[in-house]
């Protein structure tokens, strides 16, 4: 096998003029480009690709810090590469794709291992610009056949909340959280309750994202009489049954009393604060996820399509939906 050495004396040109012809083919001209590859043919040279040096740096991105389920997960996640021998790069994106991108460019720059990230987007063509990123990108939380990812199942914990429900003998029942059929605890929640013969009226469906004001949707839940129109309510997460449990309190109503709650998250505040949640297991989606990582690194491949890994939620009862049941 040939080198540039070998191709600098066969064509009369400089080592360097080879090598920038074969690494930067752009800063030659088309000319001596042409004379260059011929020679490479003739000569039968194979560039070799350089091995890439492990940082032992992954980066994570993750849209809201301030969501206490993100800050849970990423000190479960720098655990686990503690005791792989790594560490983390941090980035929080604020929900803002934008800044998903420079935190990507960043990873690249960086030259980490591997990205763990819960994307802003999961369409096939924005994933598929991730994928072509030098490094292994894992999405959590999330799940796509374009990319390795670990979710938890969200049509089941939706399902769990509507059974909840159902068997404490609640039939007005309220939802607060994206409305879409991408959205797995709403699709788990509705159907399951349709099953059961339950509909919710659309009166009582707000479809918020975080940060959305809420105080406008319970006034809309109080009716002339300054009783509540529903009886039972499930939160898109724990920052936001926790925000209505304030309006409510702020109202004059008692939780579970006059209205039970239920989240989604199992984070810190619904422990603290007694607030029924539905539990996504974190120890688990951190360790799995790693594993899929340390695998892909060791692999060295991409593969066209991905099995997405789902774990099963629970729900874990707490005082905010612990009543007796109704008539």
């Amino acid at each position: 096998m040939s080198t540039v050495r070998i191709i600098a004396r066969h064509t009369g040109f400089s080592i360097a003029t080879i090598s920038r012809a074969i690494n930067e083919p752009n800063k030659v001209s088309v000319e001596t480009l042409a004379v260059v590859r011929n020679a490479m043919q003739e000569l039968n040279y194979e560039k070799k690709e350089k091995i890439k040096k492990k940082s032992n740096i992954f980066g994570v991105i993750f849209p809201n810090i301030s969501n206490p389920f993100f800050s849970e997960l990423l000190g479960v996640l720098e655990n686990e590469a503690f005791h792989n021998g790594r560490c983390i790069l941090f980035f929080n994106s604020r929900h803002n794709l934008h800044q998903e991108k420079i935190a990507l460019a960043e990873c690249k720059s960086h030259g980490v291992d591997g990205v763990f990230l819960v994307p802003h987007s999961t369409s096939p063509e924005y994933l598929q610009t991730i994928k072509n990123l030098p490094f292994p990108t894992v999405l959590l939380t999330q799940t796509s056949p374009c990319l390795p990812s670990v979710g938890v199942d969200h049509i089941e914990g939706g399902r769990l909340v509507a059974d909840h429900f159902f068997s404490s003998g609640h039939n007005k029942i309220g939802y607060i959280g994206p409305i879409s059929k991408q959205e797995g605890k709403y699709i788990g929640f509705i159907n399951r309750l349709n099953e059961l013969g339950i509909n919710i009226s659309e009166e009582f469906q707000f479809n918020a994202v975080e940060g959305t004001f809420l105080k406008g949707f319970i006034n809309s839940c109080i009716d002339e009489n300054q009783n509540l129109k529903i009886s039972a309510l499930f939160c898109m997460n724990d920052m936001v049954a926790q925000k209505v449990i304030e309006i409510l309190t702020e109202f004059g109503f008692v939780i579970p009393k006059d209205l039970v709650v239920v989240g989604f998250d199992n984070t810190f505040t619904s422990r603290i604060l007694r607030i029924t949640s539905v539990s996504q297991p974190m120890q688990e989606i951190a360790h799995v996820g790693f594993q899929e990582m340390l695998d892909l690194i060791k692999e060295n491949k991409k593969s066209e399509n991905y099995s997405a890994q789902l774990l099963l939620p629970r729900l874990v009862l707490r005082e905010s939906s612990l009543q007796l049941k109704r008539k």
